[in-house]
């Protein structure tokens, strides 16, 4: 199955990102999600079992403070809350906002607790919602009241900031055509237990279907500020005819890198035998 005088490269379509200096977004949601309704209940309004909540994180670098802009929690029996213009308390750890006009309510606050900018990936968080009781005027001592407490979710945040595909390479194997797509952003490296990130390639080889393979990021946390823009392919072996791919990244101010490389038949050998 993985012969490699079978191996031949039918082409490669390269198609470069813009890299600008302007902050990176980046999208969190919240997995293992625990939501409850707190202890003020207005009649119909049901904040019970949050379905989703998703935090925007803008940092325009790895030396830059990363900001949280908004945070959106869905619930299956109410509208959605969006809410933003968070100032930090805390010493960073916690979050705070004013939503205006939500729901039934003039006011609420909103707090975010346990968010470490520094290292948001598999952090475990909670997000209270408080009917506000301070006056609308500038100057106003506010305090949360815990008995108005309208709802509580809590989980922890995952990284799933979308990505598009930037290149892609196809090839033949054992007569087969196999079709390699690569995205920019990284992600969490599913084959690691110390939150590795990681460069995704698809994988599509006709006759057997669909894999993901993950090559390795080089730079620790800090890879989510590299993008990647290529897939290198090679030619290596005595006689020509082995393939190795690597990926070629880059940073917001046009630093270039590259990870490992990695035999074509090794990849499939991977992604396709569990």
């Amino acid at each position: 199955m993985f012969l490699r005088n079978t191996v031949k490269t039918v082409a490669v379509s390269v198609a470069l990102l813009a890299f600008g200096a302007q902050a990176k977004t980046f999208q969190y949601e919240l997995q293992d999600l625990g939501s409850f309704g707190g202890e003020l209940q207005y009649p119909g309004l049901d904040l019970e079992g949050a379905s989703s909540a998703t935090l925007t994180v803008d940092q325009k670098d790895k030396w830059s403070p990363a900001i949280l802009t908004s945070l959106e929690i869905n619930f299956p029996n109410a509208p959605s809350l969006s809410v933003s213009n968070f100032q930090v308390d805390d010493g960073g750890w916690r979050h705070e906002a004013t939503v205006d006009d939500a729901w039934v309510y003039r006011q609420l606050d909103v707090v975010v607790d346990g968010l470490d900018l520094e290292s948001l990936n598999n952090t475990m968080i909670n997000i209270d919602g408080y009917v506000s009781e301070a006056e609308n005027f500038i100057g106003a001592e506010r305090s949360l009241n815990y008995d108005q407490r309208l709802f509580t979710v809590h989980g922890q945040l995952v990284d799933v900031t979308p990505s598009k595909i930037v290149d892609v390479a196809t090839f033949t194997v054992d007569g087969k055509q196999v079709e390699l797509s690569l995205r920019d952003n990284p992600t969490l490296d599913p084959n690691s237990n110390n939150g590795d990130m990681a460069f995704v390639v698809e994988l599509l080889w006709f006759g057997e279907g669909k894999e993901v393979y993950h090559f390795h990021a080089p730079f620790g946390d800090e890879s989510k500020f590299y993008e990647a823009y290529k897939l290198e392919v090679t030619t290596t072996g005595p006689d020509g005819d082995e393939t190795a791919i690597s990926v070629k990244i880059k940073d917001a101010q046009g630093m270039e890198s590259e990870t490992h490389h990695v035999y074509l038949e090794d990849m499939l050998r991977d992604a396709y035998q569990h």
